[in-house]
């Protein structure tokens, strides 16, 4: 049933992959794009004055390219074959004196173009300030950038329960192993109006980062309180796509909700030993509805990954880190190969509400040949009980996607 498809699919990443303007050489001597603290950024350009602090420029940019075949019972609506670009962003960091920074990065691939991160931080060695559009106290699998990720999506939470970006202030204080951070923050730029109709939220996120001889470990909690304002006058569906962003379907979602504050609760855990990594959430939402129950959804993931070289992941910071080969492509090495095995659940069905329930089995194989490089392939076996109707009234049902992502930063 797949044969053509993943043929079509095979043939479209070998010519995403051959039409890259740049040799793995080039790659391995130019920095890469990351998502971590502006003041660990050590960009290329400076521009530095006698006697005065140093400027430092640095632009960035990243390309993904997704290819796919999603598959299901006859008639389900949304299977066939799917190709996209998944991200597109350009960007600029600027570090200046002092401890301030600057971020300004957009997403080419919206109409109109988004901006993504839109801030000024400032920092020290234990103290950070942030203010403009950022990411607010986002759960671990969030937080990790997404040229980082050991999947093409993200945990079906993350988007069901709307952990995105807004603008607001945020402090970050680190202390040894301890992190604590918090912020208040309204709506994203783009969706900002009258002072009085958009949201405001407070957020805040603790976690605590010990080592154990050759062993990272990452514990951490967040809370996340929204009053939707206005907003609440237009209604809410919780849902996610399956395992895949190409796509529009959406297998599992609740009905128009009018929700008056949102309140999500959260619990991660991770380790890193040698080659191998382990990470885990869970999270709640809780709906609170204007002189109605208020429900609860419930989502969590489990996964557990292995180089089959001699690399490992980065857990630092309350996040994943870029992957280094430590025998890339160029320098005598294969880069580095690493697999990983995830269980992602769901459950939007809750006080009369029925949402639909989400058990997925997910796979993923990632190839990093050089720092800024990435070919992924990932197969997910998604079972949906109570689902959106997508299949002539049948709510119970599997659907299956195979995916590969080629991804190019600087």
């Amino acid at each position: 049933m797949y044969s053509g498809r993943f043929a079509a699919a095979f043939v479209t990443l070998v010519s995403f992959v051959l039409a890259v303007p740049a040799s793995a050489e080039t790659l391995v001597n130019t920095g890469s794009a990351s998502e971590g603290t502006l003041a660990e950024i050590t960009p290329p350009v400076s521009i530095k004055a006698d006697a005065e602090p140093e400027w430092q420029l640095k632009p960035r940019w990243r390309v993904q390219y997704d290819v796919a075949a999603l598959d299901g019972p006859q008639g389900l609506v949304g299977i066939g074959n799917l190709q996209d670009i998944r991200r597109a962003r350009v960007g600029v960091d600027l570090k200046m004196p002092y401890g301030f920074a600057a971020r300004l990065e957009t997403e080419l691939t919206t109409d109109p173009i988004e901006l993504t991160d839109a801030y000024l931080q400032w920092s020290n060695s234990r103290f950070k300030v942030i203010l403009g559009q950022q990411k607010p106290q986002l759960p671990l699998d969030e937080d990790t950038g997404n040229l980082n990720t050991s999947f093409l999506e993200r945990a079906a939470f993350v988007a069901a329960f709307a952990y995105t970006r807004r603008t607001g202030i945020s402090g970050h204080y680190t202390a040894g192993d301890w992190t604590v951070t918090g912020g208040i923050y309204t709506d994203p730029l783009i969706a900002l109006n009258d002072v009085a109709e958009n949201s405001i939220s407070v957020d805040f996120r603790s976690y605590w980062s010990p080592q154990w001889l050759k062993t990272h470990a990452h514990l951490g909690a967040s809370y996340h309180l929204r009053d939707l304002n206005d907003v609440a006058d237009t209604p809410l569906r919780y849902r996610s796509r399956p395992a895949l962003r190409i796509t529009d379907t959406r297998y599992i979602g609740t009905p128009a909700l009018s929700v008056a504050k949102e309140q999500r609760f959260g619990l991660e855990a991770a380790a890193v030993h040698g080659r191998f990594h382990v990470a885990s959430e869970a999270h709640w939402l809780k709906a609170q509805r204007d002189g109605l129950n208020d429900p609860i959804f419930f989502g969590a993931y489990a996964e557990v990954g292995v180089f089959l070289t001699k690399d490992s992941r980065p857990l630092k910071g309350g996040l994943f880190g870029a992957i280094k080969p430590s025998n890339p492509v160029g320098g005598g090495g294969i880069g580095a190969l690493q697999l990983n095995l995830r269980y992602d659940f769901l459950d939007l069905n809750n006080s009369a509400i029925t949402g639909g329930v989400q058990n997925g089995y997910l796979a993923s194989l990632i190839w990093t040949p050089v720092e800024n490089f990435r070919l992924m392939g990932q197969y997910a076996k998604l079972n949906y009980t109570d689902a959106d109707i997508h299949l002539s009234g049948n709510r119970n049902y599997s659907v299956n996607v195979i995916a590969v992502r080629g991804q190019l930063s600087f």
